[in-house]
């Protein structure tokens, strides 16, 4: 076999720059984080076509000088770290010195800067990594970079863009970051000449919130400040409410030193402190900040720099997770309880209230036998029947009979022995006590009797999955006018999935008009919702679809959108349900296309034939 020579890559810095720049994102990052260590107070961030055709950022910082200027554009050049040890004392965003040179290796690059102690600034034009014009201009002090036609020398790489709404998404996801980050920076957005966020300067965090996530996200949100001296750590930022939390854990925020990052450490943390308050499948809705030493934490472990390292993984979770429990416990569980009623009453079930009074009754009735029967056991006797006489007498409403009857009673005991099961009799409806599945009879299709085990929310699913679809393709879903239409606040990557699969989304009944800004007016939903949504409700539909349409278009995440709306507003596991709702329920499911799965792929229905019983008990072989 022949040894093949090693030579010197052709276009490497074109291959190298995949590392940094593999979509319009990764720039606007490297960009706003230069802007942010150039001490900018003000930043503008400017794109086209998604960023694609232009990304523009304009800061007010030191800028660069002209002698310096040509060298920022080669790679591993910083003007921040001179070796490997100042990693442990790195105070900025920026470090490595590969950005500016790998944006410059697959883009047009056009740059105007200028220190304040300078006269003129300068302008450099590059093309593919190399200086095609170098003069200087008069322009004011900090820099002005316009990176254009991305990937115009690689079109193979150009390819793999997705569409205009999923990179504005995600370009409009870290502006919002940042925006976060740096509440005292004022940061101004613009796509396609119109304005997606301007967050004023010198906001607390709370506002810099109330800007992006809207007015009712910002109330419910709880401010807390943590110091600890001995080990140089401090937390702070806003935990939200239970009320907020969302589906999953991409709309929170964290950031260590002011840098926004992923670390699945302190999301563990951060969701195991919240245990007991949230409802399942929920993840808390937090922006929180955490200042530590530098040595202790690598952020040089991840091309994007947005994974860290920490020194004492489990020394850092313990302490955060010791921080933010304290904090649920007393923002969420004990000042909750002034929210709550202590009249029990107001929370009894009519029934329930029925039968408390018959008992009060009896109760009294019987004291009062007792204390008459000191005067005279002879004039006050009761036979002993009696007390099932007034129990009996006393239970004349409908509702109460069906639900609370003797055989219920009955029901809901029972057998014990030694050596013995517990177990007692199914309800009459045949719903099991976990209220997930229903035990039914019948025969199935090839004429064997049996018995059937029905799953009450995979059943439920795929009867709202099949109106779904049939209403997506005919464009015919009932639906039902708000009496009031809802007013609803979006944070500009929800605005922007929203505005860009309006069409798409009124196929599925939910009738949205943009109201301006971040906000859009809901005048319809679907009948199979139900009665008037909660607000939070929608909300969360929101935000839920736009995640999974992040990385796709609508056509191609629509099944999957389906199956989230489906499983959405089907009844689920734990719910009580009567004769009736059961009845519908297998109704419904017979009308279906396919009865037997859910959206998901999951069985609605299993068959157990009296044979395989018979089997089981050893009656034949």
């Amino acid at each position: 076999m022949k040894v093949s020579k090693i030579e010197k890559i052709i276009d490497a810095d074109k291959i190298a720059a995949g590392e940094v720049v593999d979509r319009p994102v990764n720039i606007v990052k490297e960009l706003i984080e230069n802007s942010i260590d150039a001490q900018a107070s003000e930043i503008k961030i400017i794109v086209k076509r998604a960023g694609k055709s232009l990304i523009q950022v304009i800061d007010n910082g030191i800028g660069i000088p002209s002698e310096d200027i040509i060298m920022a554009f080669e790679r591993h050049t910083s003007s921040k770290i001179r070796c490997i040890n100042d990693l442990q004392t790195l105070s900025t965003l920026g470090f490595r010195g590969e950005a500016l040179a790998s944006i410059a290796a697959v883009s047009k690059v056009d740059i105007i800067s200028r220190v304040e102690y300078e006269e003129k600034g300068v302008e450099l034009h590059i093309e593919g990594s190399k200086i095609i014009d170098h003069k200087k201009v008069s322009c004011p002090s900090g820099t002005n970079i316009q990176v254009k036609n991305l990937f115009y020398n690689l079109p193979a790489r150009q390819k793999f863009l997705k569409t205009d709404a999923t990179e504005l998404s995600h370009i409009t996801d870290i502006v919002q970051r940042y925006s976060l980050a740096y509440p005292k920076l004022h940061f101004i957005y613009r796509h396609n000449d119109l304005d997606i966020l301007n967050c004023p300067a010198l906001n607390d965090l709370k506002t810099t919130v109330f800007h992006i996530y809207g007015k009712k996200i910002a109330n419910f949100m709880e401010p807390f400040d943590y110091t600890e001296n001995d080990i140089k750590l401090r937390v702070y930022g806003l935990l939200g409410h239970p009320q907020i939390a969302k589906k999953n854990r991409s709309y929170s925020s964290l950031f260590i030193n002011n840098r926004y990052i992923i670390s699945d450490v302190l999301f563990r943390a951060i969701n195991e402190a919240y245990e007991g308050t949230l409802m399942v499948s929920k993840y808390p809705f937090f922006v929180i900040f955490l200042e530590l030493d530098p040595s202790v934490i690598d952020f040089n472990v991840h091309p994007k720099k947005l994974h860290v390292r920490f020194e004492k993984e489990e020394s850092i979770y313990n302490k955060v997770y010791n921080v933010i429990q304290s904090i649920v416990e007393d923002k969420f569980i004990t000042k909750e309880a002034k929210y709550l009623s202590t009249d029990l009453e107001d929370f009894i079930p009519k029934e329930e209230k029925k039968l408390t009074q018959i008992s009060k009754e009896l109760s009294e009735s019987q004291k009062k036998i007792r204390k008459n029967e000191e005067i005279s056991s002879e004039e006050y006797k009761i036979p002993e029947a009696s007390v099932q006489l007034i129990l009996s007498d006393q239970m004349v409403d409908d509702e109460v009979q069906k639900k609370m009857s003797p055989e219920t009673f009955l029901r809901e005991k029972y057998i014990i022995s030694k050596n013995f099961p517990k177990i007692r009799l199914i309800s009459q409806t045949g719903q099991l006590n976990n209220k997930i599945y229903v035990v039914l009879e019948g025969i199935n299709e090839n004429n064997e009797e049996g018995l059937f085990i029905l799953d009450q929310h995979a059943a439920s699913e795929r009867i709202n999955k099949e109106k779904f679809s049939e209403a997506y393709e005919t464009s015919k879903m009932s639906k039902q006018r708000l009496i009031s239409a809802l007013k609803i606040d979006v944070s500009p990557s929800e605005k922007i999935f929203l505005e860009a699969n309006l069409p798409e989304i009124r196929k599925l009944g939910f009738n949205f008009d943009h109201f301006g800004g971040n906000t859009f007016i809901l005048r319809e939903i679907p009948i199979i919702m139900g009665k008037i949504p909660d607000i939070h409700i929608i909300k969360d539909i929101i935000s839920d679809i736009t995640e999974i349409g992040k990385e796709k278009s609508f056509t191609e995440v629509k099944e999957d959108i389906i199956n989230y709306l489906s499983c959405h507003k089907s009844i689920r596991g734990g719910d009580d349900l009567s004769l009736k709702d059961i009845r519908n329920l297998l109704i419904e499911l017979a009308k279906c296309k396919d009865s037997y799965h859910c959206a998901h792929g999951r069985p609605t229905l299993r068959f157990f034939s009296y044979k395989e019983l018979d089997k089981l008990f050893k009656r034949i072989v």
